[in-house]
């Protein structure tokens, strides 16, 4: 018992030692969304988050209405994305997403699932405006995506764990500090290929926007409205019917400061409108965020 107190004791008294240091502004982090700030040149930031929709609706592909999901059939996902950013320089950071997915789907007939690492992001974020005072800035997002999820050849207990293409995309994102107070915008469009059955995937937009009020040097609250839209998908120059979905999201989150550059986050998207295959109401998010 002696010894679990010195090392609380010894915990605290690092954490406290970060919190500390003050040569360096605080970090001020989105909890949700795409951050238009890029990172000073050789740091880093590591960020992992863990999302999991509550599905309680799903399609009905005769009336392309979502419906509640049938006492019989459930459909359950967990993803962790690994998040690493590194400043090339203070105006070019590199990002690469790497998710390790979960799913699991339950009918009367069958039992599906599908683990393991899905599809792998890389970008680059480019700072090309900043304002004397550094409160308001401007950046492009370039966003790949590689098909590194198994998506083709399996079985029919297997779920794909990707969409089979290769996606490219730009977003804009400006942002702008009002003292405690933080606004973020961004406008992405994504062009999605084809996948490996063939089938041209619709491109996709999504927009958004969020504020978040840093109560502390300790405490942020964020709100972020996202819209997300999908065209219809292409098979051998026809329209696949019913295969445009779109989501209307609210997300209200946290974040709490355990030292000056760990912090964590918290938030709860709230559906407000949707078409997709599988709908959830409510869904859980938690992330971990360290800059060194």
């Amino acid at each position: 018992m002696k010894r679990f107190g010195i090392i609380v004791v010894t915990i605290l008294l690092a954490g406290t030692g970060l919190w500390a240091q003050k040569q360096k502004p605080m970090p001020r982090p989105p909890i949700y969304g795409i951050p238009a700030k890029t990172l000073p040149k050789g740091l880093w930031i590591i960020r992992g988050y863990w999302i999991h929709p509550f599905y309680n609706k799903k399609l009905d592909t005769n009336t392309g209405e979502m419906i509640p999901m049938p006492d019989n059939m459930s459909f359950s996902s967990n993803t962790v994305i690994a998040k690493a950013r590194y400043g090339f320089t203070s105006k070019l950071t590199g990002i690469l997403n790497v998710p390790f997915v979960d799913n699991r789907m339950t009918t009367p007939d069958i039992v599906k699932t599908g683990t393991g690492v899905g599809d792998v992001v890389g970008a680059l974020l480019w700072k090309f405006h900043q304002n004397k005072d550094k409160k308001f800035i401007t950046s492009l997002l370039f966003y790949t995506k590689s098909p590194v999820g198994r998506s083709s050849g399996l079985s029919a207990e297997q779920l794909p764990l990707g969409t089979g293409s290769f996606d490219a995309g730009l977003a804009l994102l400006p942002e702008k500090e009002f003292g405690k107070w933080d606004m973020r915008w961004s406008a992405f469009y994504v062009l999605r290929g084809k996948n490996r059955s063939g089938v041209n995937l619709g491109d996709v937009m999504q927009l958004s926007w969020s504020t978040a009020y840093n109560a502390s040097q300790r405490f942020i609250g964020e709100a972020s409205l996202v819209y997300k839209q999908s065209w219809e998908n292409h098979k051998d120059g026809s329209a696949i019917d019913g295969s445009s979905i779109h989501q209307f999201q609210l997300i209200p989150g946290a974040q709490y400061r355990i030292a000056r550059t760990f912090l964590v986050q918290v938030a709860l998207p709230v559906t407000l409108s949707a078409k997709t295959p599988f709908g959830s109401t409510v869904g859980s998010w938690l992330g971990l965020y360290y800059l060194f």
